[in-house]
């Protein structure tokens, strides 16, 4: 696994100047398509948005491991910023001034920190609470967090105040474009696998430090929701007899639950008959 790569610094000049334009959303997430201001508005409970986009590097096609190696972008705060030297996904705070959509928030931040353009939001990822749970206590700068009710989004209390977090996962233009960050935000990168996640370690033997407890249980779910993806996907691809039929550009497939699946980039509905 590449641990890490080069600190380069993106000039804030050439990120506004070429600041991604063009990108596609899963209607799964349209509820997100809103200003943020329209959504503060709205929650008097919530004091901004944070969004954020989980990028995965698939595992090599002969590698047969399914999810085992799929990895994903990890991002290391700088030592003069709050949650100094902690590990996160590209992620940002709106601007409710200036952000036309919450969708736009996480893509805006993704090329910011990252230089790396976004080309298709998926599906929202949230903590993936067992049923009956609706919270959880954190140490740290972050007191505790929870789902919200209404929307796939997380709550998290810091300092008094609750922020909603929204992270979407979220594909590239180019999968082989170099990771260039900020260094007045961030210091190191590194693509990191689900068992570093949940051990909180390197394969290395290095700690790996994240922002919150909130933020390892959003990036072990997104790695459940890719694998759910990859599963669908090869089923799909391997079905005998499947013959797909055009649905809103997509595709109208039948399987064996109900519900809308991304899978390579394109969406599915599928109807299970059992």
């Amino acid at each position: 696994m590449e641990q890490s790569g080069t600190v380069k610094a993106a000039v804030k000049s050439d990120v506004s100047e070429h600041a991604p334009i063009t990108y596609t959303a899963s209607p799964a997430i349209q509820m997100f398509s809103v200003p943020p201001a329209d959504l503060l508005a709205s929650r008097p409970d919530i004091h901004n948005v944070i969004a954020g986009a989980m990028v995965f590097r698939s595992p090599s096609a002969d590698s047969g491991s399914g999810g085992a190696h799929r990895e994903v972008l990890l991002l290391r705060r700088a030592a003069s910023d709050s949650f100094p030297l902690k590990w996160e996904i590209p992620a940002g705070t709106a601007d409710p001034m200036a952000d036309r959509s919450i969708i736009e928030v996480a893509v805006r931040e993704l090329w910011e920190e990252t230089q790396l353009r976004a080309r298709r939001l998926h599906r929202a990822v949230g903590m993936g609470l067992p049923q009956g749970v609706t919270e959880i206590s954190c140490t740290g700068d972050v007191q505790d967090a929870r789902m919200d009710a209404e929307l796939p989004m997380s709550l998290l209390r810091l300092s008094g105040r609750t922020w909603a977090v929204v992270t979407f996962l979220t594909g590239l233009e180019d999968d082989n474009a170099e990771v260039l960050l900020r260094e007045d935000e961030h210091v190191d990168w590194a693509w990191v696998t689900r068992d570093e996640v949940r051990e909180g370690r390197f394969h290395t033997g290095a700690n790996l430090d994240l922002v919150s407890e909130a933020m390892k249980m959003i990036l072990l779910e997104g790695f459940r929701v890719m694998e759910e993806i990859h599963s669908y996907g090869h089923l799909l691809r391997n079905r005998r007899g499947y013959v797909g039929r055009p649905y809103l550009k997509e595709h109208q497939i039948t399987l064996g639950s109900t519900g809308i699946l991304e899978s390579d980039n394109s969406v599915y509905r599928f109807i299970v008959k059992c």
